[in-house]
């Protein structure tokens, strides 16, 4: 669905060109009329309320989190923010405040951050516009078509701020009158109480409007909260007949730089940030996995990349000239689309709960299904029989090794690997955080920070009822 909202068009006949002409003539002698606009291609805050202006509304909500998940708006988006952080993407640039993200060292003035976290807000205040329209002004079956989609989504804009964030993440309101109530600091469980409240609401929707669909959605959704607070049981139970070929994806567009896919814009198109290999030793081996040149050994289909030539030269370096470019493959186009929420994630919950519920069999069992399935792998375009089976680790450590590995693969570049990072530094797994996040020297100088999160930025502090120093960027 596209995020753009087209102006009505008019037809001119010659009658009406000639009126018009004469109207013209006339105004032109009247200087308070010159600036009167009678017809104007913006909507009024007006228009957008009522059941009429449901459609808009929901178009806008899905098109906003599109954006604050992978679009090209701002410096970084959350999936490239969580990946950076993270150990999916390493630095191929020169810009410092980017560079601070990637070295886990940022500072509340960083300017990269400030569209990222306006953008993630502007989605969830978007959807909860739409959502208190929805409940005021839907009268029937027809009205209510979205709703549950609406609500799903607003609910994973909770979660992007838990995962992503520090632990006191402001919600502020706009009111009708275009007044603010600000909002303080959250806790990470209280954005995912919220969210799965927004699920709860979505799957409590009665009749057509919830659709096969949209009740998966809300159903990885709740599950996905869940799995972050560690209710491991209930996740499972959440996420229950999700099929596994199921995908709702987020449809980018070439049209404008909104629109664009931005993982693929900062790395295939200006070669800002390339795809790690166990970045300072802690990381997992995306590259050597996902080899599409290596002449021996398996492939990973899904963390495909290669060396990228670019310019006149054929040079194979990113921006800043110097760092090797290998650039992931999961994003080769403009307008490739994005999985937001799938089946496979679904599997991933069951297979992590059957973990922590001491069935490593079971949960190998789940992983391997995965592997195998040939839907799945021809829905993804991967080779019939690329994944080999995996096998029973020994230790719980190694079990658990193994399933983070598999999700991060599974669920690369999807905005979902730095909340596990940060999981595996809380109960039950409870690491060292250095066992954890990329540390030590850092490859463009200097020395790794201690973020483990995303801090909100400096701007917020304009806002009355926030803290700045409850954002404590070192705790999970």
């Amino acid at each position: 669905m596209s995020d753009r909202l087209f102006a009505r068009g008019h037809r001119l006949t010659a009658a009406r060109i000639g009126a018009a002409v004469s109207a013209a003539v006339l105004i032109a002698c009247n200087t308070d009329k010159i600036l009167e606009v009678t017809d104007p291609d913006v909507a009024k805050p007006e228009s957008l309320q009522g059941a009429t202006a449901l459609p808009t509304l929901r178009a806008g909500a899905i098109g906003n989190f599109g954006v604050a998940y992978n679009g090209g708006n701002a410096d970084v988006e959350q999936t490239h923010l969580s990946g950076l952080l993270a150990d999916e993407l390493i630095n191929t640039e020169t810009f410092p405040t980017r560079i601070e993200i990637d070295q886990r060292a940022m500072t509340l003035s960083n300017t990269s951050l400030i569209g990222t976290f306006f953008d993630l807000t502007r989605a969830r205040a978007s959807g909860e516009l739409a959502i208190s329209t929805y409940k005021e002004s839907a009268v029937s079956k027809a009205d209510s078509t979205g709703f549950p989609e609406v609500l799903a989504l607003n609910g994973l804009t909770y979660i992007l701020f838990a995962e992503n964030y520090c632990g006191a993440v402001p919600v502020s309101m706009q009111n009708p009158d275009g007044t603010f109530t600000f909002g303080g600091p959250e806790s990470t469980n209280t954005l995912l109480d919220s969210a799965i409240s927004k699920a709860n609401q979505a799957l409590a929707v009665q009749g057509t409007p919830l659709t096969a669909t949209f009740k998966s959605l809300a159903q990885i959704a709740k599950g996905r909260a869940l799995l972050n607070k560690a209710d491991f049981a209930n996740a499972a139970l959440a996420v229950a007949g999700v099929p596994t070929t199921f995908q709702y994806n987020y449809l980018h567009s070439e049209t404008t730089g909104r629109q664009n896919n931005g993982t693929w814009l900062l790395t295939s198109s200006v070669g800002r940030f390339g795809q790690a290999n166990i970045e300072a030793g802690v990381g997992l081996p995306y590259q050597t996995d996902g080899d599409l040149k290596k002449t021996s050994g398996v492939i990973d289909p899904r963390v495909a990349d290669s060396v990228a030539r670019r310019g006149a030269t054929n040079n194979p370096r990113g921006f800043d000239g110097v760092t090797t470019q290998w650039v992931q493959a999961k994003y080769p186009a403009r307008s490739s689309s994005i999985t937001i929420a799938d089946g496979v994630e679904a599997r991933l919950i069951e297979a992590e709960a059957a973990l922590q519920g001491s069935d490593p069999a079971g949960a190998l069992v789940i992983l391997n299904a995965l592997r195998s399935n040939a839907a799945l792998l021809s829905l993804r375009g991967y080779p019939a029989g690329s994944l080999a089976p995996l096998t029973l680790q020994v230790t719980p450590a190694a079990q658990e090794d193994q399933l983070f590995k598999e999700r991060a693969y599974w669920l690369y570049l999807t905005s979902h690997r730095l909340g596990d990072l940060r999981r595996l530094l809380r109960a039950p797994y409870s690491r060292a955080v250095n066992t954890v996040f990329p540390n030590g020297p850092y490859f463009k100088g200097g020395t790794y920070g201690t973020d483990v999160n995303v801090p909100v930025p400096f701007q917020e502090q304009n806002n009355p009822e926030y803290t700045a120093g409850s954002c404590k960027q070192n705790e999970a």
